[in-house]
């Protein structure tokens, strides 16, 4: 009977192991961008919080570090005119670094919206800027 019990228990150790490796979050993996509030009105201060937990450097686009989307059965973007200076990297977020910003809302009607950030994995300050990655914030409404 004693060998019966450490097998049942190894196993059912073995098994829990199991569940937590699976329902844990892959570490490394992402990038959370996270506004302060879920609903704003334009001319509001937007405030964003964004988590880097990737094992590498995020680094933002000097001319458009961000777009705006709004939800409309998909989600649409608007159209931005092309950057007049050299599209550089002037803004980076370390390894498990949180950096926070704040943006203006501008006049672009009541809806669902998100941010969508072109992101340079990898990269340095000061490099053309490069994107090889996407980033979106959570939801948020504009009244």
């Amino acid at each position: 009977m004693g060998k019966n019990k450490f097998l049942i228990i190894g196993i059912g150790l073995i098994i829990l192991i199991a569940i937590i490796l699976v329902l844990s979050p892959p570490e490394g993996k992402e990038v959370n961008i996270i506004t302060e509030k879920t609903e704003y009105q334009t001319g509001d201060a937007l405030k964003i919080n964004i988590e880097n937990n990737l094992k590498e450097t995020v680094c933002f686009s000097s001319c458009f570090p961000y777009y705006w989307e709004k939800k409309n059965g998909g989600w649409k973007g608007y159209d931005y005119t092309s950057c007049p200076d050299g599209n550089l990297i002037e803004k980076c977020i370390a390894s498990k670094e949180v950096k926070a910003f704040e943006l203006g809302i501008p006049s672009i009607g009541v809806g669902v919206y998100r941010l969508a950030i072109p992101a340079c994995v990898g990269c340095n300050l000061k490099e053309t800027f490069k994107e090889n990655q996407w980033l979106y914030s959570n939801e948020f409404i504009i009244r």
